[in-house]
């Protein structure tokens, strides 16, 4: 079954190449049948533009472990219904700047496709997850198995896309892989206390997140024609559909929740949701799957950095060795390399 919807994705998102012009040209819709002919060539990359975009984004999402915690109740876990609020808002947000930037229209023409649907689905199940697994597991350890993700976007990319993994590239996946095993303490570290029923429900959900997060990924490799705020708003409503099938079946306690817990709430919302999941779309269109990768490794530094600075998690001399790793790496894809003659 899984074959068959990645070969549906392939067949209906992926745009064509433009043949020479015929009679027939304006039958060669790649977004909507009413867009001009002209408009099914294939989208100029802003590559800087990416870059900046997905550092920004993993800037602010290296803190949505700091927001998770401080907007659950002693004891409780509320991942999925933080992530519901979370997408609910990011969809709102996104329908408000459509309309002030008069592009309802561009969001009613633009056809909706597997690929769309289930990149908003598998990134709110992911993000949710996740959540959960900050408030069970240290943050270094539940970004790192968050961050199993862009590895596993990176492979199928090659074999699904057809996409070119170059020498940097690899170097760059090498380091980060090295560095954030050991930013996490999973090698090299001092031993680890045998693990308790919740750490290893943390484990398991973080594990099932990277899973996810890289499925998301690989989706927003396709209709890379899609404008970013309408994939933005799509992304947002398709995983508020996805996490609000997981609350239904959760129930989430949110009955010990203060209003300083759904001030943190509203926060993570907002910065966690609206700003930082709208620039990982604008990434995902501007650069390819192994350079979002590694560059997306940045939140492994943030996130461990927030964990110490805040909750006062330990840090090693060997753990600085695996930011700084992690740094190096993403800063690999950086490097211009020279124009082919």
């Amino acid at each position: 079954m899984a074959l068959t919807t990645d070969a549906l994705v392939r067949v209906h998102d992926v745009p064509r190449p433009r043949a020479a012009p015929t009679a027939s040209v304006a039958t060669a819709s790649v977004a909507t049948a009413t867009v001009p002919a002209r408009a099914t060539t294939a989208p100029t990359r802003n590559r800087r533009l990416g870059v900046v975009a997905i550092v920004v984004s993993a800037t602010a999402m290296g803190g949505a472990g700091v927001f998770g915690r401080m907007a659950t109740p002693p004891g409780a876990v509320t991942g999925d219904a933080l992530t519901l609020g979370r997408m609910l808002a990011g969809a709102v947000g996104m329908l408000v700047l459509l309309t002030a930037g008069r592009r309802l229209g561009a969001l009613r023409r633009t056809r909706v496709t597997p690929s769309v649907v289930l990149g908003g689905v598998f990134l709110g199940l992911s993000l949710a997850t996740y959540l959960s697994a900050t408030v069970l597991i240290d943050l270094s350890l539940a970004v790192v198995l968050h961050y199993l993700g862009p590895v596993v976007a990176t492979v199928l990319a090659r074999v699904l896309l057809k996409e070119r993994i170059t020498g940097p590239d690899v170097v760059s996946l090498a380091l980060a892989g090295v560095g954030m095993t050991i930013a996490a303490g999973l090698v090299g570290g001092a031993a680890r206390p045998a693990a308790t029923d919740g750490q290893t429900l943390g484990i398991v959900l973080g594990a099932t997140s990277g899973v996810l997060y890289g499925a998301a990924l690989l989706c927003y490799r396709y209709r890379s024609d899609m404008p970013a705020d309408v994939r933005s708003f799509w992304n947002f409503a398709f995983g508020a559909v996805g996490v609000g099938a997981m609350v239904v079946v959760s129930r989430p306690d949110l009955s010990g929740m203060t209003t300083t817990h759904w001030a943190w709430a509203v926060g993570f919302f907002l910065i966690c949701g609206l700003f930082a999941l709208s620039l990982l779309v604008v990434a995902g269109k501007h650069l390819r799957a192994a350079e979002l990768s590694s560059l997306s490794y940045w939140e492994i530094v943030v996130a461990s950095a927030f964990g110490a600075l805040v909750f006062g998690e330990p840090v090693t001399g060997l753990a600085v060795v695996g930011a700084v790793l992690v740094t190096v790496a993403a800063a690999v894809p950086l490097v211009r390399r020279p124009a082919r003659p």
